[in-house]
């Protein structure tokens, strides 16, 4: 038994001697580093370092469900009643924001794409609408040393619909251009005083141009604001000039005269946190000659029976453009009840006026203005998670033409109401 036992053991010894002489002939391999994602606290809460490079990088968005109720009219005889009254909406979207510093200052980059799934009132479709997806470029811009480069929010706007979910047909509660190309520059003077000078797409801006029968375009909107930014607030003074070109022919056989649309805007956003965190009043006013957009007018406006004709200016006679004068007024106050329950109210004036020679050629255009008022309340049972309700009421009040061959009705009114989950991450 001992005999046995001592060979066991000789050749186990034996068997790991020569294991190891084996061992010791093979290469040695060195593991290579792992590069280990860092956070980057320089540039704010939420970004990190690209492994390998000095750039930060914020990854971010949301996804919205929406829920909405239109007041169905009947317009022309009937059709009211294929209308759609309800829709649905849903939406993904994805932020990346990359920032580097340099000697120079930061360098950013930031992209925003949204894609939308909408069914029903959503599309704006005269008869039953079914589905649709869309996927577009909400932001896409380069900044760097003051500059601004590419798809941003126009340097004109202010409220921007910072919190209503809907509004009323081809009418916003302020000029919200979201996606205006452009390049711009911001010089800032400390005490959070800046200004800027922006040249942006001019197309983009351009309410019904067939009325004038534009021309392309020549000359991109200048844009030029003041404003400060402080503890209390911000403020801040907008102004844009619009070109209106045309490409007829007078009577003579001439070019008709170009005219210059512009635009003025003045805004104050009111911090109020002795009422509670996160209460803010908003108030905001724009004057606009021949540039309607920069009211927030988007299209033809129109509820039901009453359809109205909007449009920057109209050729008259085939010899001048007579441009289209309006303005608007609005206010928003937000209040939060409890810090995950906040109600907002706002309410929003505007009115359009056509020159008197504008009227009498084109006998279907009509001044109007339009009144907006809107109640919302929203629940976060978690951060970054709103559940909000809002009505709006929406009243279109159009002036008799007399030299319209019939009678229009001249007022309409219209209720809606949305329904809307929103996770930010």
């Amino acid at each position: 038994m001992k005999l046995v036992k001592s060979l066991l053991l000789g050749s186990a010894a034996s068997l790991a001697a020569v294991a190891g002489a084996q061992a010791a002939d093979l290469p040695m391999t060195k593991a290579a580093p792992v590069d280990y994602v860092r956070v980057c606290s320089v540039h704010g809460a939420g970004f990190f370092y690209i492994p390998g490079s000095d750039t930060c990088i914020y990854i971010g968005g949301r996804v919205r469900a929406e829920y909405q109720y239109l007041e169905p009219k009947w317009g022309t005889p009937g059709d009211g009643r294929y209308k759609d009254a309800i829709g649905f909406r849903a939406r993904g979207r994805l932020n990346v924001d990359t920032r580097t510093s340099t000697e120079f200052g930061t360098l950013r980059a930031f992209f925003r794409v949204d894609v939308t799934r909408d069914t029903g009132v959503y599309r704006g479709l005269p008869g039953p609408a079914g589905s649709a997806t869309a996927v577009s470029l909400d932001k896409g811009f380069i900044q760097f040393m003051g500059i601004t480069a590419g798809v941003a929010q126009s340097m004109f706007d202010f409220w921007a619909e910072a919190w209503n979910y809907g509004a009323a047909p081809g009418v916003l509660p302020g000029s919200d251009a979201g996606t205006t190309q452009m390049l711009a520059y911001t010089a800032t003077f400390g005490n959070g005083f800046s200004a800027t000078i922006s040249l942006e797409d001019r197309n983009q801006r351009n309410i019904n141009p067939v009325y004038w029968d534009a021309a392309g375009e020549r000359m991109p909107d200048v844009v030029g604001v003041l404003r400060v930014d402080q503890a209390w607030g911000s403020a801040q003074l907008s102004g844009a000039v619009h070109q209106l070109n045309s490409g007829a022919l007078d009577p003579f056989g001439g070019r008709v005269d170009d005219e210059y649309g512009w635009a003025i805007q003045g805004g104050v956003k009111v911090n109020l946190p002795m009422l509670a965190a996160g209460d803010q009043l908003w108030l905001e006013a724009a004057y606009a000659d021949g540039a309607l957009n920069y009211l927030g007018v988007t299209g033809n406006v129109g509820i039901g029976p009453v359809n109205l004709v909007s449009t920057d200016a109209v050729l008259v006679n085939d010899s001048s453009i007579k441009k289209t004068k309006g303005w608007n007024v609005l206010g928003a106050f937000q209040h939060y009840w409890t810090p995950t329950i906040r109600s907002v109210l706002w309410g929003s004036y505007t009115k359009v006026d056509y020159s008197g020679a504008a009227i009498s050629q084109y006998t279907f255009l009509r001044d109007f203005n339009v009144w907006q008022a809107a109640g919302q309340l929203v629940w976060s049972p978690t951060k970054l998670f709103d559940i909000g309700v809002e009505v709006l009421y929406t009243n279109i009040d159009a002036k008799h033409n007399y030299a319209a061959p019939i009678v229009l009705k001249g007022s309409e009114d219209q209720w809606q109401t949305r329904l809307r989950f929103q996770r930010d991450f």
